[in-house]
């Protein structure tokens, strides 16, 4: 798997060395960055990490913060591993815990808008409107959530936030709120 764009262009990560993990392909990431532009000069959210390339593109893209949330130990220590590589020791922050339970750390509480851009890429069978509801609380005013989700299902609705914009790439769908 490559990065697509930005200062990281052209570099390989390795993909999590599990099965269970869907990484964010490179044709639903370059997507995904087509529609929302470049994240210069943006804190930028990337839920439900995986293989950890849709922040690593946001931050090769110009983010000056990229906060990451990976439950899987495994995962994340794969993450952790291509971070290292990348030398992205400057601006990136894993935390190693469910997106739940970092809705719920007493950290969350304050300062809650604060991302311009929030990927929220969860498995599948785990899309919870309720837990994205949630996370679009932490969006600036003017930023963007981006939930990629299955073609066949809708896109979730959402109560803080409006659907602006669904796009299918064959088996995966793209939905942008604002």
């Amino acid at each position: 798997m490559r990065i697509l764009a930005g200062i990281y262009g052209g570099r390989v990560i390795d993909q999590p060395p599990t099965r269970s993990v869907r990484p964010m392909s490179e044709k639903v990431r370059g997507a995904l960055f087509d529609v929302v532009g470049a994240p210069a000069g943006l804190t930028v959210l990337d839920a439900y990490a995986g293989s950890g390339a849709a922040g690593f593109e946001a931050a090769s893209r110009g983010a000056t913060l990229v906060e990451a949330i990976e439950a899987n130990d495994r995962v994340a220590r794969n993450i952790e591993a291509n971070a290292r590589v990348l030398a992205l020791d400057w601006g990136y922050i894993l935390h190693r815990m469910t997106v739940e339970s970092w809705l719920a750390a007493p950290a969350q509480q304050e300062n809650k808008a604060r991302y311009g851009l929030i990927i929220a890429d969860p498995p599948y069978q785990q899309l919870d409107d309720d837990v994205l509801g949630r996370l679009a609380n932490f969006l600036r005013l003017g930023g963007v959530l981006v939930v990629s989700h299955g073609s066949k299902r809708v896109s979730p609705m959402l109560e803080s936030v409006s659907l602006v914009k669904h796009k299918v790439y064959g088996d995966s769908a793209l939905s942008f709120y604002k």
